[in-house]
């Protein structure tokens, strides 16, 4: 198990994930990001346009291609 981190990311600061979740392989993870853009997105999503959910490792490495963007 790896264990990955969402951070969600606007131009001008992140809401870092300082717990994250264990996957076995780095596409259950990019799939958890894209539930989160989604679920962000119904929540308030005129607040959050241009917003990212960027997915790392413990190492701190991003995962390519790993954002997942919040549009309305």
């Amino acid at each position: 198990m790896n264990r990955y981190f969402f951070d969600v990311a606007a131009k001008t600061y992140v809401q870092y994930d300082y717990k994250g979740r264990d996957f076995e392989r780095p596409d259950q993870a990019r799939e958890l990001a894209e539930l989160i853009a989604l679920d962000v997105e119904c929540i308030d999503g005129d607040g959050w346009v241009g917003m990212e959910v960027q997915v790392r490792n413990i190492g701190g490495e991003t995962l390519s291609p790993s954002r997942s963007a919040i549009r309305h």
